[in-house]
């Protein structure tokens, strides 16, 4: 028989390396659910709809008669509920950054 032995993994830090994305792929529409147990992001890209008529009376009716506009998701993203709070971080910061970049661009 076989001596139990007590052995522990140890813990190595490695570091992440990210390789070069694809294409990047327009989304202008965002939902954000939760299930309990992931949080699930889906981004989706969606147009006005087209509106055709020569006079303003028309391109009003036209537009009154739109109930809804489809949006078609590129991309769905499911995570943790730490992962998400660590990208909301990462977000809040860049949109400060971003926000003292623009001060400073249109004080010049």
């Amino acid at each position: 028989m076989a001596e139990d032995t007590d052995t522990q993994l140890k813990v190595k830090m490695v570091r992440l390396v990210w390789t070069e994305p694809g294409p990047a792929i327009l989304a202008n529409q965002a939902l954000v659910q939760y299930d309990g147990n992931l949080v699930y992001l889906t981004f989706g890209h969606t147009n006005p709809p087209i509106i055709l008529a020569e006079t303003e009376e028309e391109k009003q009716k036209q537009l009154d008669a739109v109930d809804s506009i489809s949006v078609s998701p590129v991309l769905r993203v499911a995570m943790t509920p730490a992962t998400f709070r660590s990208v909301a971080d990462a977000v809040q910061k860049h949109l400060a950054t971003m926000a003292r970049i623009d001060r400073v661009e249109h004080k010049a």
